[in-house]
């Protein structure tokens, strides 16, 4: 821990010369800035008249500004909005000010006065960052997943229809490489019935996605990149229930809603959901041996084991807006999951009983704070304990058809008869505290504590208390600062993570025929810089750096005592990660157009692959490979009034293997040296259009015509350097048609949404080219009430 202390200390002498400036200022005044919606304002800018000091709005639509004792006027303006003043006066214990900005008159008709949101304004920070606004989405049929899909960097592989296992990757990197939260707290700790193609889109106000450089409000181990699910802030009632129906017997249900008690101030909120769908869409030219004519044919087939079944319910009961706490808030959250498994990576292999059910409790406490110290401290805390149980049926002795049909098998149909459990309890934490030096720095201090105790037992040979538990604590420190020049127009950040893992778990000695108790601990420093320029208000430019680590999970390094053996000398996955950007955003009158543009490099040494056993039928995890990704995204946004919104996106992303010599070799080539990945998408793209108009047919109500479009290049399935390039497999082009209509009354009130996806019914593939759903037609009724 020794380099730990050396830094940390280096650290606070960087930050002496700030810390002792800022003593010298002793008067200041704080606010908040809302449009006539009482909407936060983002990005306006506050000044003091006749002086060149002043600040804009951070993303919550505050401000702080520090000035000489004594009266002043601030003035407050933005485009679009009528500018204010305010008289007021700065001391060293200034109230809180609410400034409210309304709207030009010559802006009001028909046209989106351009306040800039919370979703554009992340997108100028200096970390490489997508962000989704899912507040126009909440009408619509698809889940996380496709709506994220859509967006530049992303690509999203499912194996097959709701509740589907998936891979999610952001620029190249996907697998464990990317993690996933819900308000910063890992989306893990709700149990695996709460994923990304599971929750509602109902549950989020907006998503973030972080590519490669993770900020250390987020402090993880995610060397690829970070998705931030950004639930409703809001503290006014608020009621939101939905019902979806729609192809292959497909029903989901979603009811969320906030109720504040003014006479105490206590606030209790729900979010809940239930998820069903059969999943039997058609299969197409499925090879099925035909008994009576004694041969293979080919035919067209329904899934029959895929159905599948989730609930989620979570409470919350807590206060705001006291003296002592701006947040405090206390939950509980239960979730079941029931799962058939149709197949696996390869698609000829058909399974007919095997499934997985689940369930998961966790409680938690949130705490939040701002303003202590002369209001220059803020403090943000989390803990939670999740406990869950995870269960796998394999018992039939079966090998089936794609058609239903099976025949008796010496094996079960994954390869041996079994009853699997896995028992999780977990205890996750997160301190979060940002100080204040003056206007213009700032620093950050991060502490994340991840704990696993987890038990793995086939049930037909063992009981739970059979099996010693495997244990894990992650731990990540970080720290950050962050200093704005030029009244704000430059914005840097420093960072650095300490990631520390200890490990412990029995393996089986073959030496002595038993169980040993090993351990391990490692400890790994990662450092980034981000950085961002606003030229003007409407150019700027972007960089950041960042090396990061992925730490290791518990079976990679311990094995799981039956097919995967330990391996003790495995090193965390490490990665080099660079990302460069641009935006410009204008309006012309009624027109508003905005690009963004970005290149990125993923240097990634150490990278782990699951390699076999020579002598036996297991395998184990080894640092086999280094692969290098480059590549480039470009997003185009164009809205006319409130009337067409456009938007269109391309990315190409290049990745190769760049380990020149294999498997501890050092002087034969690896075959794939310099080889293009496979079962990667190369080029792929999203076009999205929208044309609604306002009280077409009556008063308060939006009727709404929406059309997209996705392709995706042909890519090889799998390495070009094992046999003849001619007969590789590849997954061939791809593009998809999706359609919908929208219409609201009562100004939003109810809600109505038919989609169709992929309307042209062509045939598509995802991961592993395993075949998605033809054409899907989905209807969704919402209420909502604020």
């Amino acid at each position: 821990m020794r380099p730990f202390k050396e830094i940390f200390f280096c650290f606070l002498l960087l930050l002496l010369p700030s810390l002792l400036s800022a003593q010298g200022t002793v008067g200041k005044v704080k606010g908040i800035v809302l449009d006539s919606q009482s909407t936060p304002v983002i990005g306006v800018s506050v000044t003091i008249k006749g002086s060149t000091t002043g600040v804009q709005t951070d993303l919550d639509g505050k401000f702080e500004l520090q000035y000489k004792e004594g009266q002043h006027t601030l003035i407050f303006s933005y485009v679009g909005l009528l500018e204010e003043s305010r008289n007021v006066q700065f001391n060293s214990s200034p109230k809180s000010l609410t400034v409210v900005m309304k709207d030009e008159a010559s802006v009001l008709d028909d046209v989106v006065v351009s306040v800039k949101g919370k979703v554009d304004a992340l997108k100028e920070q200096a970390f490489a960052v997508s962000a989704v606004d899912m507040k126009k989405l909440a009408n619509s049929t698809f889940d996380l997943n496709q709506i994220l899909n859509k967006s530049s960097g992303i690509k999203v592989r499912q194996q097959g229809g709701v509740g589907s296992d998936y891979n999610f990757s952001v620029n190249g990197m996907s697998g464990k490489a990317v993690k996933f939260f819900i308000d910063g707290v890992p989306l893990e700790m709700l149990g695996k019935g709460v994923d990304m193609n599971t929750l509602p889109v109902n549950m989020a106000q907006r998503v973030e996605i972080y590519k490669g450089v993770v900020p250390v409000h987020l402090s993880t181990d995610a060397m690829g990149g970070a998705v931030d699910i950004i639930t409703s802030g809001n503290s006014k009632d608020y009621l939101d229930a939905s019902y979806t129906t729609g192809s292959f017997n497909t029903h989901k249900v979603n009811l969320n809603g906030q109720l504040k008690d003014k006479s105490t101030g206590i606030i209790m909120r729900l979010n809940s959901f239930y998820n069903y769908s059969d999943n039997d869409y058609t299969m197409r030219n499925m090879k099925i041996y035909n008994p009576s004519a004694e041969k293979y044919e080919y035919r067209d087939v329904k899934r029959f084991n895929d159905r599948y079944k989730s609930m989620f319910v979570m409470a919350e009961f807590g206060i705001e807006d006291k003296s002592w706490a701006d947040m405090l808030f206390v939950g509980v959250s239960h979730s079941l999951f029931d799962k058939q498994i149709q197949t696996g990576s390869n698609q000829d292999i058909v399974y007919g009983g095997v499934n997985q059910d689940g369930s998961a409790n966790n409680y938690f406490l949130k705490y939040k704070k701002k303003d202590l110290i002369n209001g220059r401290f803020d403090v943000n805390y989390y803990v939670g304990l999740s406990k869950s149980l995870d269960k796998g049926t394999d018992t039939l002795m079966r090998k089936y058809s794609w058609d239903g049909s099976y025949v008796p098998s010496a094996a079960s149909e994954l390869g041996s008869p079994s009853l699997s459990r896995q028992n999780r309890d977990r205890v996750f934490s997160q301190l979060t505290t940002e100080f204040r030096l003056g206007d213009f720095h700032k620093v950050n201090f991060n502490h994340m504590l991840d704990y696993v105790k987890n038990r793995s037992y086939n049930e037909l040979h063992e009981s739970k208390y059979d099996v010693y538990p495997t244990k894990m604590t992650k731990q990540i420190f970080s720290f950050n600062y962050q200093q704005d020049w030029f009244d704000r127009r430059w914005t840097n950040v420093f960072f650095a993570k300490y990631y520390l893992v200890d490990l412990e778990k029995t393996v089986f000695n073959s030496s002595t025929r038993k169980d040993k108790l090993v351990s391990s601990q490692s400890g790994d420093w990662g450092y980034g810089i981000a950085s961002t320029f606003k030229i003007t208000k409407e150019f700027g430019l972007k960089a950041s750096f960042e090396k990061s680590y992925r730490l290791l999970e518990p079976e990679e390094i311990f094995g799981d005592g039956i097919s995967v053996t330990s391996n003790l000398n495995l090193r965390p996955e490490n990665s080099y990660n660079y990302n460069f950007g641009m935006y410009y955003s204008q309006r012309f009158n009624d027109h508003f157009v905005r690009v963004d543009a970005a290149g990125y490099i993923r240097d990634t040494k150490d990278y782990i692959y699951t390699v076999p056993n020579l002598f036996n039928s297991t395998f184990k995890y080894e640092n086999l490979s280094n692969i290098f990704t480059r590549g480039v995204e470009a997003e185009f946004n164009y809205q006319y009034k409130n009337i067409v919104n456009v938007m269109a996106n391309i990315t190409y992303n290049y990745a190769y293997d760049n380990t020149k010599y294999a498997n501890g070799s050092d002087n034969v080539e690896s075959a794939t040296y310099k080889k293009e990945v496979p079962n990667q998408p190369w080029l792929y793209g999203n076009i999205d259009v929208s044309i609604g108009q306002d009280n077409l047919f009556q008063k308060d109500s939006r009727i709404e015509l929406t059309y997209g479009v996705s392709i995706t290049e042909w890519f090889y399935k799998n390495w070009q350097s094992y046999g003849n390039k001619k007969n590789i497999p590849t997954i061939p082009r791809q593009t998809l048609h999706d359609v919908g209509i929208n219409y609201s009354v009562a100004k939003g009130k109810y809600n109505f949404a038919l989609n169709c996806t992929n309307i042209g019914n062509a045939l598509a593939y995802d991961n592993f080219k395993l075949q998605k759903q033809g054409r899907a037609f989905y209807f969704k009724f919402r209420y909502s009430l604020k």
